[in-house]
């Protein structure tokens, strides 16, 4: 990959998150502008990359994958910040996951080999840029979800007489009934194996399958949906006709999200076909983890003696705001709201106070009950003792909603020196 364009953008007061009055500058010399958010250097609200948390996530599942024989397509819809998918892809990961065309073209304008389309390709602009994708590198290996003999037709149309140099390698996607998308049974993924096998080779060919077990009915009372689904695909596996994948070097695999990849990666790696198989994994949040859903969801499988999952991926992200009033008792407002950070599972989470001139002080019970466009509401608890102008840190949930709300967010230090930013494409 080569991001030297990105790290060459002209960034001035006019991007959130850079100071009034700052002067025209490149991405690349941030770390000579000398800032610190303590010092209340940059305005806020701000959300802020931890460098030494990336570092330890990378580090903690790049283990994880080794130790387990597996491989990482990171959804690169989580932070479409192709910075990161460059140290993703140097350390290690086998290809980026995206989830539109849109963001396949991101990922191709900066040099990314492979890519999977973890969703159904449709319409005549989407298949088009494909083909354009394909055509303009001999190199770029595409692969998409699909999940139907209309959806391949619909591809097939768009192409018309436009021919590929290489042929879109198909995942047949499976789902569970009530799910999301994807065939529902053994009968209906080897009825659309056959319809890929008999079209045209020059245009498509198979590769495997692939499920999202994050959105199985049931997740809210147990894990059983998962192993459930896990079985399923290695029913369908041992169901396909040999000859569909007798030609293949390998047999993809593919499934994890970030909640659940150890119970996905368990059953996956019991697999044997006449061919190789590749586990290939898609979690995406893994790289900065958050402070709500991911974090439990990886908190209960560390309790659970039936899961292998015991190592802790730490919270990179961190958005700061102000207290900027506290107009009754046990009630306070900060400077963020709907359009600075995640709200759709779960709010932020209060956990660091610091007060300028004076330094880090105990944050007290204190819960974010409600957002507005601009203001987070707090309720006070015991030990809350906030002042207008204290800077509150939070930790968030959902990273791939974080991540949107942001064209640029600096990396910090752990003293909070801006020592690096990243830009995203969404």
């Amino acid at each position: 990959m080569n991001t030297d364009s990105i790290r060459a953008t002209i960034l001035d007061d006019r991007t959130k998150g850079i100071p009034g009055g700052t002067m025209p500058f490149a991405l690349a010399d941030i770390a000579l502008k000398g800032w610190n958010v303590l010092r209340e250097d940059l305005p806020l609200p701000l959300m802020v990359l931890k460098r030494s948390a990336l570092d330890h996530n990378a580090a903690v599942f790049g283990a994880y994958l080794k130790d387990n024989n597996l491989s990482l397509a990171p959804h690169g819809k989580t932070t479409m910040a192709p910075q990161i998918f460059a140290e993703q892809l140097a350390n290690g990961a086998w290809g980026i996951t995206a989830a539109t065309a849109n963001q396949v073209q991101v990922m191709r304008a900066y040099g990314v080999q492979r890519i999977i389309l973890a969703n159904q390709l449709v319409g005549r602009a989407n298949t088009l840029a494909i083909a354009h994708q394909i055509n303009a590198d001999p190199t770029f290996d595409f692969l998409c979800f699909i999940d139907s003999v209309a959806q391949l037709e619909n591809m097939a149309g768009h192409l018309g007489e436009t021919r590929l140099d290489h042929p879109i390698r198909f995942l047949i996607e499976v789902g569970v009934p009530g799910g999301r998308t994807g065939v529902r049974n053994a009968a209906e993924a080897v009825a659309l194996s056959n319809a890929i096998a008999s079209a045209d080779p020059e245009k498509f060919r198979f590769a495997g399958l692939a499920t999202f077990e994050g959105v199985a009915p049931g997740l809210d009372k147990s894990t059983q949906p998962v192993a459930e689904l896990a079985d399923t695909m290695l029913d369908i596996a041992r169901a396909l006709p040999k000859a569909h994948y007798a030609g293949l070097t390998e047999f993809v695999l593919s499934g994890g999200g970030s909640s659940y990849f150890d119970i996905i990666a368990d059953r996956f790696t019991t697999l044997t076909l006449d061919v190789p198989v590749r586990v290939l994994l898609r979690s995406g949040c893994y790289v900065t983890n958050d402070s709500g859903g991911y974090r439990d969801a990886q908190d209960a499988a560390r309790h659970d003696p039936h899961r292998h999952w015991k190592s802790e991926l730490k919270p990179a992200l961190e958005a700061w705001s102000y207290v900027q009033s506290l107009p009754e008792p046990g009630l306070a407002f900060l400077t963020m709201g709907k359009r600075d950070i995640p709200y759709d599972a779960g709010l932020p989470k209060p956990f660091k106070l610091y007060r300028p001139g004076v330094g880090f002080l105990d944050v007290g019970q204190c819960e974010i009950f409600a957002t507005n466009d601009q203001h987070a509401y707090v309720r006070l608890g015991p030990g809350a003792d906030w002042q207008v102008g204290d800077m509150i840190a939070s930790g968030i949930s959902h990273p791939c909603t974080a991540f949107d709300k942001w064209r640029f967010l600096p990396v910090v230090n752990d003293e909070y020196d801006v020592i690096d930013g990243v830009l995203t494409f969404f």
